[in-house]
């Protein structure tokens, strides 16, 4: 559902809503601390800015980490978007 309203959110009114802007998505296994980091961020359109108010996609995407008992992060930078997400690799994995 994450995905999903990031997705809709750039295509709507993000880097994705023009021509020039563009999407980073990247993945990285910390194998120390056995944890999974994922970053997405836009550049190259509109300028960002905070919402006033918390809609219902913010709150679904910021609950995914307490969900996975981890962290996540959306920062309005004025050059783009960016959401992170840093969750331990045990929460990804159903119990057997």
């Amino acid at each position: 559902m994450t995905l999903n309203e990031l997705c809709t959110n750039t295509t709507k009114y993000g880097a994705l809503s023009v021509p020039a802007g563009s999407v980073d998505v990247a993945w990285k296994i910390d194998e120390g601390k056995q944890r999974l980091q994922l970053t997405w961020s836009e550049k190259g359109g509109p300028s960002v800015y905070a919402p006033s108010r918390q809609s219902f996609g913010t709150r679904l995407m910021e609950s995914l980490g307490q969900q996975l008992k981890g962290e996540v992060r959306l920062a309005y930078k004025p050059t783009g978007f960016t959401y992170t997400m840093d969750v331990p690799m045990t929460s990804l994995v159903a119990p057997a």
